[in-house]
């Protein structure tokens, strides 16, 4: 009996709002910039769809995985690299406390205000899947490597219940789709079976955290502005040129004749006996348009 093999990589199809888009610049590799700017994901990003006759009814005809990446001249005008980085978008909010629920009091979690959260994460299970990251109190830096992940999130309200058989109150949190809080069940929160009385840390009151998605895997983009490409390479080396003896002008152009560069060229000679010392091709800043190749030509003819 043959065993199949079953892919584990799932194309994402996270929506644009849920991108943050960084990116930093530096005009070369041996120049080092710590300068990181955010960018608006919507004017960086776009997706892409699928052929009109693959469309399945009533659903949208997105191509997962697959997305536009625009370099605006506005933000990517400058030669040099840029190195573009686009990772899950974060909530930070604070933990409002750490409690259990009032009918299941061995589940644990961290309860957070709802109004905290943007609009698309408050309804019951919009967190599920979600990461939970860690700024420590003391330093206000984030905690590395240190992460939880959610298993599920439902509006609560507190209510005040005895701690067992003593009169002692106790606050602890009631489902309600009314409520103004929300309990994150996290994983792992629970203790092993080899260290049972070793709960593993979910957070503490008033701590911040970080809220991220996992929808797909933060991917680094280096793009590479440079002068010339292949294609004007080729054209300097291969291409159409034309050198104006008189003037002393070298001229090239590209396949549609247009003119891309010009040169002086000229000679240094010895100022006594006038022996040529040097031969120069100078760049020109400014374009000599009479040395068009279409009129360069039709002059000859």
């Amino acid at each position: 009996m043959a065993i199949g093999t079953y892919g584990t990589t799932r194309p994402a199809d996270v929506s644009i709002d849920d991108i943050d888009v960084y990116y930093n610049y530096t005009p070369n590799r041996e120049t080092v910039n710590n300068n990181i700017i955010k960018l608006n994901s919507s004017e960086i990003l776009s997706e892409n769809y699928l052929p009109e006759d693959e469309q399945i009814v009533g659903e949208e005809n997105l191509l997962e995985g697959l997305y536009n990446l625009k370099l605006p001249a506005t933000v990517f005008g400058q030669l040099g690299i840029y190195t573009i980085y686009l990772k899950p978008k974060r909530v930070i909010v604070q933990i409002v406390d750490c409690s259990v629920l009032s009918s299941l009091p061995s589940v644990k979690g961290i309860v957070v205000n709802i109004n905290d959260l943007p609009e698309n994460l408050r309804a019951n299970n919009s967190l599920q899947g979600y990461r939970i990251e860690y700024v420590d109190s003391t330093t206000d830096k984030k905690i590395r490597n240190v992460a939880r992940y959610v298993v599920t999130s439902n509006k609560v309200v507190p209510v005040s219940e005895n701690v067992g058989n003593t009169s002692q109150k106790a606050i602890r949190y009631r489902f309600d789709d009314t409520g103004t809080l929300v309990f994150v069940q996290l994983t792992p929160s629970s203790a092993s079976d080899v260290k049972p009385n070793a709960t593993p840390f979910i957070g503490n009151p008033n701590q911040t955290i970080i809220i991220s998605n996992t929808f797909f895997s933060p991917l680094v983009v280096e793009v590479n502005m440079v002068q010339n490409t292949i294609d004007t390479l080729s054209n300097y080396v291969a291409g159409e040129q034309i050198k104006d003896v008189d003037n002393g002008i070298l001229t090239y152009y590209d396949e549609n004749r247009v003119i891309t560069k010009q040169f002086n060229i000229y000679e240094i000679k010895e100022s006594v006996d006038n022996v040529p010392l040097y031969e120069v091709k100078e760049k020109r800043t400014n374009i000599d348009e009479t040395q068009g190749f279409n009129d360069v030509i039709s002059e000859v003819e």
